[in-house]
């Protein structure tokens, strides 16, 4: 599982320079004129812990999920059907399905947009949760390790993990516009899809049980003592 961490937060440091270009606008245009630098912080701070906790909240639903698979003995059937399913992301758009999120994705940005008329320590909390319901292909990955995870504990880590890895340049460029120009941001996303590719192929590599460390062998009884422990005598 410690495996499984820290591809979450790596995923969420590469990750983060193609959420600054989704996210970016909403993280620059937060309502902090007016404050003092340090409630300005603090209040950029609160919006990212906001993210964070989405994150976490949707790890949490996503390892029920895990947990099952886990039990029912197809972690490594799933792994590898996870990994085909991040290769056929990056494919060219005709190879794609496109899912009906726009009806959801509209409510969620009018929502988000109402949200920016509350100026509070809530308010920038809120705003930072909202923000993190937003469909986004790199969450999709991660919520992938979500699914691999074995109870619902692990699976908010990594989600929470991902959102950690995501936090400093998304504060950063909140701050420091010019932290990361429009330009250097596009060169740098021409190079997302070999980092999906690299882990579709840890995905695959897992769930065909080679031995290795990203790799461990399949367990055969996984699912056969899960029975014998439900049907077990209590003492």
């Amino acid at each position: 599982m410690t495996a499984l961490y820290s591809i979450a937060l790596l995923t969420g440091l590469v990750g983060s320079l193609h959420c600054v270009g989704m996210c970016g606008p909403i993280a620059l245009a937060l309502p902090v004129g007016g404050q003092s630098l340090m409630k300005a912080t603090f209040s950029r701070l609160l919006y990212n812990i906001g993210r964070i906790l989405t994150y976490s909240a949707l790890g949490l639903f996503f390892g029920y999920f895990g947990k099952a698979i886990f039990i029912a003995g197809f972690q490594q059937q799933f792994s590898i059907l996870a990994g085909i399913l991040l290769i056929i992301s990056i494919l060219p758009s005709h190879f794609t399905i496109n899912l009906p999120f726009q009806n959801f994705t509209n409510s969620l940005v009018f929502s988000i947009k109402k949200l920016f008329s509350i100026k509070s320590s809530f308010g920038f909390l809120l705003l930072g949760m909202a923000n993190g319901l937003l469909p986004c292909g790199m969450v999709y990955m991660a919520l992938a390790g979500a699914l691999l995870s074995s109870s619902p504990l692990e699976g908010a880590i990594v989600m929470a993990l991902f959102g950690i890895g995501t936090a400093p340049l998304m504060f950063s460029v909140s701050i420091l516009p010019k932290f990361l120009t429009l330009n250097t941001r596009q060169k740098i996303n021409k190079y997302l899809p070999v980092y999906t590719f690299l882990l579709s192929a840890i995905l695959i590599t897992r769930g065909l049980g080679l031995g290795l460390p990203f790799s461990p062998k399949i367990e055969k009884n996984t699912k056969k003592v899960a029975i014998e422990m439900c049907h077990s005598p209590k003492k």
